[in-house]
């Protein structure tokens, strides 16, 4: 999430170095408290924050894009986070329950995999637009046929 935020916010910042160095070092002493202290809400409220300070400008980046697939792929940003917090929320909750089941549905694996998709997909969004702010001419294809991907057509400078 440190590495979102840098990527959204820092076309805005205006002292370079003072940006990534705070995020790492920021990162560098939350994981060391974690470690010792093993934060369990701590660190998901952490989370949750942190997700909630990249919204802002993941929907700027949104309505300033006109490309249908980059939208799409915003789009599944937001519904595979939804769907894994939706897993989540539901295995936490229903535990005892679900795993008497005969087939167990494994909310938790399930959110990872969703998780794993959700940074994919905000990965591609986010290349899509800082390309398109330096003026590579970004277009989004997809690996055959189905997992989309951001093409990159620099223009040759001599």
């Amino acid at each position: 999430m440190l590495l979102y935020i840098y990527i959204l916010y820092s076309p805005d910042w205006h002292y370079r170095s003072t940006m990534p160095t705070f995020l790492f070092l920021y990162g560098a002493a939350f994981a060391i408290v974690h470690s010792q202290f093993r934060f369990k809400m701590g660190f998901k409220i952490h989370y949750a924050i942190l997700c909630l300070l990249c919204i802002p400008r993941m929907y700027k980046y949104y309505i300033y894009t006109n490309d249908l697939l980059a939208k799409r792929l915003a789009k599944l940003y937001v519904s595979t986070i939804g769907l894994a917090s939706i897993c989540w929320i539901l295995d936490r909750v229903f535990c005892k329950q679900i795993s008497r089941w005969y087939f167990n549905p494994q909310g938790h694996a399930l959110w990872h995999v969703l998780m794993g998709f959700n940074s994919y997909f905000a990965n591609m969004f986010l290349m899509f637009c800082r390309a398109q702010q330096l003026g590579w001419n970004p277009k989004v294809v997809h690996f055959m046929g189905i997992l989309p991907y951001v093409k990159i057509q620099k223009q040759k400078t001599q």
